[in-house]
């Protein structure tokens, strides 16, 4: 019976122990997320020196925001206006959080990638043709009319994928 119990609260701890650390994960993704959407929405209000102090200082050595404001005009004149925010997912790569957060613009959806080093300050920043899971017409070998052709210019890139 000793032997049950012994097992029973080591799977109770175990289960415990994963859901707080499931919680704080979530948590820390969310807080990424919306760190990169107030950087992104500076950008699509026109402010770029709202964006450029969001930077950490390595990126501030290499960008200005005159440089976000060429990169942003670049995007916009593919893809159109900005519109709405869709659905947004975080990585971690080589110890930098990269949130995709996919954008609806007028002439399609956008993948912004946003690095965030570990005090949340921008540490790059890229634009991509939005990548559908298995769109239908990617599978046929067709472009997808939600991907816009926009891609960013080296300056302000985010780190490699």
């Amino acid at each position: 019976m000793k032997g049950t119990t012994t097992i029973t609260r080591i799977v109770l701890v175990t289960a415990v122990l994963t859901l707080l650390a499931t919680a704080a994960m979530a948590q820390g993704n969310d807080l990424a997320v919306g760190k990169a959407k107030d950087f992104i929405t500076l950008l699509s209000k026109g402010d770029f020196n709202g964006a450029y102090a969001k930077v950490d200082s390595n990126l501030g050595f290499k960008a200005t925001p005159d440089t976000f404001k060429s990169y942003w005009q670049n995007l916009v004149s593919r893809a159109g206006n900005f519109v709405e925010f869709k659905e947004a997912t975080v990585e971690n790569k080589e110890g930098v959080m990269v949130v995709t957060q996919v954008a609806k613009f007028e002439k399609g959806h956008v993948d912004l990638k946003v690095a965030l080093d570990n005090s949340l300050k921008v540490a790059g920043f890229q634009y991509t043709n939005h990548k559908a899971a298995a769109a239908p017409q990617a599978a046929s070998g067709g472009a997808s009319p939600s991907a816009p052709q926009a891609q960013a210019p080296a300056t302000a890139s985010a780190p490699a994928n």
